[in-house]
């Protein structure tokens, strides 16, 4: 079975939202949920995807979905994506188009 792990750390008024290894419909309603909660606290989000390996339309689905719901509110979502982050990951976002779609950050500036 694959790997996957979602972590959320608070840091002040931003969170960071952490998926390791593989992300798809099973963990998609856990990350919907975790993402509604800290923007109705009114934490900007940072969603790491350094450590993610894949990705499926439903994750990037409520992904799209929590951007659009911190800019109604006026708060930050960007993905951050490093070296390791898989293919799979990185080729959906250009493949799509969506990168365009979301505030981007290199790991090792979002350090």
């Amino acid at each position: 079975m694959p790997t996957t792990d979602l972590s959320v750390v608070v840091e002040g008024n931003r969170a960071v939202v952490g998926l390791r290894g593989e992300h798809e419909s099973y963990s998609a309603d856990r990350l919907a949920r975790h993402l509604d909660a800290l923007l109705a606290e009114g934490l900007s989000i940072a969603v790491d995807l350094s450590a993610t390996e894949f990705v499926d339309s439903t994750v990037v689905g409520v992904l799209l979905a929590g951007s659009h719901r911190a800019k109604t509110r006026l708060l930050g979502f960007v993905l951050v994506l490093g070296e390791g982050t898989g293919w799979p990951v990185q080729r959906l976002l250009d493949v799509t188009g969506l990168r365009s779609q979301f505030a981007v950050v290199e790991e090792r500036a979002f350090r």
